[in-house]
């Protein structure tokens, strides 16, 4: 009984590793833009690391104070060294280094949980 969850335990974290390698994260903002199911804070979001950055791009990003940080956010501009968010209602301008990657999912209700928890 017990080799029958190794094999898959396994290879699930071999999966992981795969893909952290790759660049693909999992992130937990505590701000940003909102979708239809929820605040930003209520939601784990998974970003690919990435160095290319569009204006129209929804980004997973660190910003500075007072605003909370990290940041689900959408670029407005791009001026060499500097990136324009607009995160939520707001704007926020970061360094390039900052952005964390290009967002690919939003995982909505996971985010509360993690709260609770104090992640």
């Amino acid at each position: 009984m017990q080799k029958s969850f190794v094999k898959p335990l396994v290879a699930a974290l071999l999966a992981l590793a795969l893909l952290f390698a790759l660049g693909f994260r999992l992130g937990h903002p505590q701000d940003g833009l909102s979708n239809a199911l929820g605040s930003a804070k209520s939601s784990l979001v998974i970003y690919h690391k990435t160095s290319s950055i569009s204006v129209g791009t929804k980004v997973f990003s660190e910003a500075d104070a007072p605003a909370k940080s990290p940041v689900l956010a959408l670029v407005t501009a791009v001026n060499g060294d500097q990136v324009d968010l607009q995160v939520g209602t707001q704007l926020v301008r970061v360094k390039h280094s900052q952005i964390s990657g290009k967002l690919l999912a939003v995982v909505p209700f996971i985010g509360s949980i993690i709260s609770v928890v104090g992640l």
